[in-house]
């Protein structure tokens, strides 16, 4: 699989929560038409008509996570995917399904960084406080999340 940022495409609007008591993040709103998902650890990425359109899933924080990480610089834009995978399963983005991307979280700006937050790509905001940082070659990078509230960690 390839991701593929178009940049100038509307966001998702959508409010990103944690929620402490189950340790995952959380969106409102209903998904009508989900084709797919793609996993990072224990987050769900939804497809529909190949485009990230939801965000959810276990992940969670402890203070042996807190980093000094800073969210790189992004621009709004939606997340695609370019895919030969059959609709109706779940794919981890990683090839090897025993992969934990590593997380940080930056208690100061409130960002959670899943992956490497030190290599470079190019990132994108593709719903609101999600932003995605994707390699020259379509790779996944990172993924950064700012809820509306991050659970005390300290």
């Amino acid at each position: 699989m390839k991701f593929i940022i178009e940049y100038g495409e509307p966001i998702g609007q959508q409010k990103l929560i944690y929620i402490e008591d189950e340790c995952s993040f959380f969106m409102a709103g209903v998904l009508d038409h989900i084709e797919m998902e793609l996993i990072v650890n224990k987050i769900s990425l939804a497809v529909f008509e190949n485009k990230i359109i939801n965000v959810g899933g276990f992940c969670g924080l402890d203070k042996s996570m807190k980093s000094n990480y800073q969210v790189p610089d992004y621009t709004s834009g939606s997340l695609r995917v370019e895919h030969h995978l059959e609709y109706g399963f779940a794919y981890g983005i990683n090839d090897d399904d025993d992969y934990e991307y590593p997380v940080y979280v930056n208690v100061q700006t409130g960002w959670v960084c899943i992956g490497d937050p030190e290599k470079k790509g190019n990132a994108v905001e593709f719903i609101n406080n999600c932003v995605a940082v994707i390699d020259d070659s379509g790779g996944f990078v990172s993924l950064w999340l700012k809820p509306e509230r991050l659970p005390d960690i300290s």
